[in-house]
């Protein structure tokens, strides 16, 4: 496509970008997109419900980004208006033929540079309930912005079903693009940001690769390259890419100590459950005091920011050296404190951060001194009615790190929901297995006692 045929077009902002990365990592293209599903346990008017999703083209311009290269850049544009043509309806009589029906799918690639930038689906579930799964280019939408999109896409239906006003319009992601561009223009702020960094990554020395399949991957680097003392080995894999994805549950009644820990003491999920993550990969890696994890910031903080759609995520590093003698609550602070100083500069782009830790270590192009990325996604979703929501993510098959975990609250039972997308040809399923167990221990070990060390939760979990 020529530029004369879109005067508008942007260049991507450093969140698009760190996605679009990606793709240099892996000769598979589903690596860059996001599928999931919603189902509720009413059965929906589908038709209300495809009017629903043409209203929600209009309401939520991500809907309507293009995208197309020139001169090698991947620019975006927005289309004015769009009609998203007959969505295809699909009637599952079994768990198994709907898994299998849209993994087939999620693992199918986006051609986000041939105007296919999302696929949607409606279902009848196996169960009697109703679904709507979208397949989705990670350029166009984050997962906060997936679930915005089913939020208010049930929010529409729900008004044309009850003949009710539409709901409180969306903001424009174009909006978000030109803040972005603005934070980049801003030299002296950038400047502070790479200052943090810099001595962020520098003042406890080189990172050390702590991995969830324990010291494999780097004893096997250090042998090739004949250097005992190596700390961080190649991570990615273009070639080498095939992923499995893995969900596990913990169940409600733990769910409920856990988020009563966190009330009661003013801490975060996600801070917990690094530290019942990291406690575990310490462990398996020598009881290594530090490590490395990227944590997936949606960056979404005014409720403006919380309305619209987009690509608006980062990751950020969060690596924390703690040792044995702290107590669990000593550490979960220190970790706390961390993840908050990484949050203020959480504008400063990742790939700037990427390339800055290269820089200072002398890494390669392939190595990378985290070994897992990690997400909370704090659902709360009310669409005004009594009904059951159910989330579910699928495979897609490849992915370009070793690990990425995501977690949220499971709103059908009331626990606490965990997928690990993991490379197959680095971790296996029992080192999955056995990080989720560990993890939880910790969890519940630290949350019932405190008091008790670091030393003391590796020697028991």
């Amino acid at each position: 496509m020529k530029k004369k045929m879109v005067p508008n077009a942007y260049s991507l902002i450093p969140s698009q970008q760190t996605m679009y990365f990606m793709l240099k990592y892996s000769l598979h293209k589903q690596v860059m997109q996001i599928p999931m599903s919603l189902t509720v346990n009413q059965k929906l008017d589908f038709d209300v419900l495809q009017k629903a999703v043409e209203i929600e083209c209009e309401r939520n311009d991500s809907m309507r980004l293009r995208y197309f290269k020139e001169k090698g850049e991947v620019k975006q544009y927005f289309l004015p208006e769009y009609k998203i043509g007959k969505i295809p309806v699909v009637t599952f009589k079994s768990k198994d033929e709907q898994e299998k029906y849209l993994t087939e799918d999620a693992q199918k690639p986006i051609r986000f540079l041939k105007d296919e930038v999302y696929r949607i689906i409606f279902f009848r579930s196996y169960n009697g309930g109703s679904g709507i799964y979208i397949n989705v280019c990670h350029l166009s939408m984050d997962a906060t912005a997936v679930f915005l999109f089913f939020t208010d896409v049930l929010n529409v239906y729900n008004a044309l079903k009850d003949g009710k006003e539409m709901p409180e319009p969306l903001y424009s992601f174009k909006d978000i693009i030109d803040k972005e561009f603005k934070y980049l223009a801003n030299k002296e702020r950038y400047a502070k940001d790479e200052a943090f960094y810099r001595e962020y990554f520098l003042k406890d020395g080189e990172p050390f690769y702590a991995g969830v399949h324990g010291m494999d991957l780097l004893e096997k680097e250090r042998k090739k390259k004949k250097n005992p003392n190596l700390r961080v080995p190649s991570a990615f894999d273009p070639i080498h890419d095939k992923a499995n994805l893995m969900q596990m549950t913990i169940p409600k009644a733990d769910a409920d100590k856990i988020m009563s820990f966190c009330k009661t003491n003013n801490v975060s999920p996600a801070c917990l459950i690094q530290m019942g993550l990291r406690t575990h990969v310490s462990k398996i890696n020598e009881r290594n005091p530090d490590v490395y994890f990227m944590e997936l910031c949606n960056r979404r903080v005014t409720y403006k920011d919380k309305l619209t759609g987009g690509c608006v995520t980062q990751p950020l590093p969060v690596r924390a050296v703690i040792s044995e003698d702290k107590t669990f609550d000593d550490a979960l602070q220190q970790l706390s404190d961390i993840r908050t100083q990484v949050y203020r500069h959480m504008n400063y782009p990742y790939m700037a951060s990427r390339h800055l830790v290269q820089e200072m270590f002398n890494y390669g192009m392939t190595a990378s001194p985290s070994s897992m990325m990690f997400t909370w996604l704090p659902l709360e979703f009310d669409c005004g009615k009594n009904w059951e929501y159910e989330f579910t993510g699928y495979s897609m098959g490849r992915y370009i790190m070793p690990l990425y975990a995501f977690s949220m609250p499971n709103l059908k039972t009331g626990g606490i929901d965990f997928y690990y997308m993991y490379r197959t040809n680095t971790i296996s399923e029992e080192q999955i297995k056995a990080l989720h167990k560990g993890a939880l221990n910790t969890i519940l070990k630290g949350i019932k006692n405190p008091s008790i060390t670091v030393g003391q939760l590796l020697n028991t979990i």
